[in-house]
């Protein structure tokens, strides 16, 4: 099979079964759940290492919800999105590592991810 024909193969089946919007519904989607992952467990765990991946996978996915954002068409909900993600990076930027298990301003961000996540989830399905 030559690459051209597994190009258009694999682009049909694509176009078949997810949308374009359906699919950045998803990846945002894992991305939330990832992010609230990892801050319960950047919370609750009293393993350094296993803190310290929670701290890095934490910051990389707040990084790449930012960079998700489309400002022109979500407007306001975009610019309070950022500002709530950018305020659990400073967060997890000032408590760290060493200071994050059991720590209240990386649990207030875990509830936030939640909620968002939750409504994430109710929008899909609509």
């Amino acid at each position: 099979m030559n690459t051209q024909a597994a190009i258009s193969g694999y682009t049909e089946i694509k176009s078949q079964t997810l949308s374009q919007e359906s699919l950045g519904y998803n990846v945002v989607g894992t991305a939330l759940v990832k992010l609230e992952v990892s801050l319960k467990s950047l919370v609750s765990s009293t393993d350094t290492q296993e803190r310290k991946k929670a701290f890095e996978t934490s910051i990389l996915t707040l990084y790449f919800l930012q960079k998700s954002l489309d400002f022109k068409a979500q407007g306001d909900l975009a610019i309070n999105l950022y500002r709530l993600y950018e305020f659990c990076r400073i967060k997890l930027l000032e408590v760290g590592i060493d200071g994050s298990s059991n720590n209240y301003e990386i649990k207030k961000c875990h509830s936030f991810i939640n909620e968002i996540r939750v409504s994430w989830d109710i929008v899909r399905d609509k």
